[in-house]
């Protein structure tokens, strides 16, 4: 009976270890389950090589096309004004008056200076003309017929001089409205309505233009010796050498600009070469005075390692792409060698053979396990 007893309750315990065995066995079985089936599964992407000019990378500055001073050329009180500061002006556009009484007056006298000076002109003349005809018969003497002509010639100088005369009033009267000698954008008054203003006064208002748009920048004069070799400047008959604008908020201007001028010395105090590139300005983005950086391109091309910018990544350790490693997302640091169109050029870091994560990178985090997609080599164009 005892040994009944504990044949029983071995086999109790044995069934008991089985089912707890069976049960770990479902649950871990349940477990991995549920751990593969919350595992992100991510597409990869190659790095693409690519044949693409050649550039440099430089600070500059952008400058107005053309500047121009608004300043009074005749006295008188700064009656009206005629736009509102800020505003993009046309040429010949209307922008200040000057109080024009007195022009219009002296425009009055002068008219009238002429029309007098004509009438003593056409009796100088007739008297001259009869004097002519009488003095060949001996009617008057030839002292009179000289003081004739005299008056004649006395009359058109007159006459000359009220001309003249007429046109320095027409001339100062046209200044009473100060037009805009060029399109652009007009600042703010430096004198205001109502103030007596003089040729000596200054600058009413300064306006600037902006299309299109100068952006300039300097080489070094070492530099400007290897750049000449690889064809950053062009030979006579080659296309102008384009240009790339990155503004001050590191984003790239979305028109490409030409260079079209370097200068014809180096300067002495700066061992410097100037440069100038021309952009279109249409949406008014550029600003003169602003600092920007230009990314020049030569005519030769090169071999380069890129990637989308879209799939990098950046902390304080700098840019990076997430690869798989170990079935781990990881982080790939890289050096780059600036932009390329919408790509960064690779400079140290990866290899043209890498592959990177080009999904779901707002939901990664290093180390996290994922599972790779069967598009794993797909390319990127």
């Amino acid at each position: 009976m005892k040994k009944t007893l504990i044949y029983v309750s071995a086999v109790v315990l044995i069934l008991i270890g089985v089912r707890f065995s069976i049960t770990k066995y479902g649950e871990y079985t349940r477990a991995n389950q549920l751990k593969m089936a919350a595992t992100p599964t991510v597409e990869l992407s190659s790095v693409t090589q690519k044949e693409i000019y050649k550039s440099i990378e430089l600070p500059a500055r952008v400058q107005s096309t053309d500047k121009v001073d608004l300043v009074a050329r005749i006295d008188g009180y700064l009656q009206k004004k005629h736009f509102q500061e800020g505003d993009f002006v046309k040429k010949g556009q209307l922008l200040f008056t000057i109080e024009p009484t007195q022009y219009i007056n002296a425009l009055n006298q002068a008219q009238a200076n002429v029309q007098t000076a004509k009438a003593e002109l056409y009796k100088a003349q007739r008297d001259y003309e009869r004097g002519a005809e009488l003095v060949k018969k001996d009617f008057i003497s030839k002292s009179t017929y000289d003081q004739l002509y005299a008056q004649k010639q006395s009359a058109q100088a007159q006459l000359k001089s009220a001309q003249a005369q007429l046109a320095e009033a027409k001339r100062n009267y046209g200044y009473t409205q100060v037009k805009a000698p060029v399109a652009g954008k007009i600042g703010s008054m430096q004198i205001q309505e109502g103030n007596y203003v003089t040729v000596q006064s200054g600058t009413l208002a300064t306006i600037t233009k902006t299309n299109p748009i100068y952006v300039r920048y300097s080489i070094d004069s070492k530099m400007f010796d290897e750049i000449r070799n690889l064809d950053f400047i062009p030979k006579k008959g080659q296309e102008p050498v384009k240009v790339e604008l990155i503004l001050s908020n590191g984003s790239l201007y979305p028109i490409k600009g030409v260079q079209d001028f370097w200068d014809n010395q180096i300067s002495t105090s700066t061992g410097t070469l100037d440069f100038r590139a021309t952009f279109k300005n249409d949406d008014n983005i550029l600003i003169p005075g602003d600092f920007v950086k230009v990314k020049i391109y030569s005519n030769q091309k090169i071999s380069a390692l890129l990637i989308p910018q879209e799939y990098v990544l950046q902390d304080s350790n700098g840019r990076y792409v997430f690869v798989v490693e170990n079935n781990t997302v990881a982080q790939k640091y890289f050096k780059d060698n600036g932009q390329y169109e919408n790509y960064w050029i690779v400079q140290s870091g990866i290899n043209k053979d890498d592959k990177f994560i080009s999904t779901m990178l707002t939901k990664l985090s290093p180390k996290m396990p994922v599972k790779v997609a069967a598009m794993e080599n797909k390319e990127q164009n």
